[in-house]
């Protein structure tokens, strides 16, 4: 379909602010102007409780900030978040105010996991981290009202690339157990030798471009395109046998899209329960901008629907 009118209006609100990209500018102001997405967020929406914590990363503490939904009563589902910036800018900050807005909507404990950033963390050093914070993360749950044993993870984008590489992880390394996996537009295929439709529809105009994918791969993996390791390239493993349940949201003006649907429809030929879900006429980067893009409200609709389904009770 068309590009959505909001779509439309986001791309051209940006375009004429001239904004570079990530290709243009020094990683010290990639990182800074992420920033710019919160006030496409609406406002901080309330919580019945949030704080921020350190947990054990890979190779020292980390920053986790907690969400308990407002309203909740008794122990809550926990889903672990792992937020985009194609794994080099972004932080708790920048997701935030959705992940307030997640948390409410789907009455989850929502965990937001500060992991190391490349390029001064290469693969597979942030996939560790996410790795050994879900572990800490589940130990400490029963603090913030959470059910262990209903936990999911999610993430957006580079974030996504992490969350399905943690549940890779968990089922190798004997745990811990996940009931689901939220993928929203996640990287799940190096940029470079990409065939996709998408990557050649969508290489630029849209906000995310080829040559943007192409740099942020350079910085987290630069060898993944010729020698693709499974936690960093998950479209590239050979078993996606015994993972969990997965939700995997895509945008249709998106380059991510096809290797997003394409990782869908692998868990499922597996044996997975997966739904793959696409918002025609939306772009990438749709979580981040959850007051300007309908598609957010799509998304947080159809999470909830899946955290309802494959983590119960309470």
């Amino acid at each position: 379909m068309p590009l959505h009118p909001q779509a439309r209006a986001l791309i051209s609100r940006f375009r004429a602010q001239r904004r570079p990209t990530v290709t243009e500018v020094p990683l010290t102001v990639a990182r800074a102007m992420t920033g710019d997405w919160i006030s496409l967020q609406g406002d901080q929406e309330p919580v019945a409780r949030v704080g921020d914590a350190l947990v054990p990363g890979a190779a020292g503490q980390l920053p986790v900030r907690f969400y308990r939904p407002a309203a909740a009563v008794g122990r809550r589902p926990l889903l672990v978040y792992f937020h985009g910036g194609g794994w080099i800018a972004g932080g708790l900050d920048v997701v935030d105010r959705p992940l307030r807005r997640l948390a409410n909507a789907t009455g989850a404990v929502v965990a937001s996991v500060g992991y190391r950033l490349a390029p001064e963390t290469q693969f597979p050093g942030p996939a560790e981290d996410c790795y050994a914070t879900l572990r800490g993360i589940r130990a400490r749950a029963a603090e913030w009202g959470a059910d262990p044993d209903r936990l999911a993870v999610a993430g957006d984008s580079a974030g996504g690339n992490l969350a399905a590489a943690v549940c890779l992880m968990a089922r190798d390394r004997g745990g811990p157990r996940i009931g689901a996996q939220i993928l929203i537009y996640p990287v799940t295929a190096p940029a470079a030798g990409s065939t996709s439709a998408s990557y050649r529809e969508h290489a630029d105009g849209c906000l995310l471009t080829r040559d943007m994918l192409l740099c942020y791969w350079q910085h987290y993996a630069p060898g993944a395109a010729t020698d693709p390791h499974p936690y960093a390239a998950p479209l590239h493993a050979g078993d996606l046998n015994g993972l969990p349940p997965a939700l995997v949201l895509t945008a249709e003006y998106d380059p991510l899209r096809d290797e997003g649907e394409e990782y869908a429809g692998r868990l499922r030929a597996a044996d997975g329960v997966t739904e793959a879900v696409r918002y025609d006429g939306f772009i990438h980067n749709f979580f981040w901008a959850s007051e300007a893009l309908d598609a957010f409200g799509f998304a947080v609709r159809d999470i909830a629907r899946t955290l309802d389904r494959h983590l119960p009770g309470g």
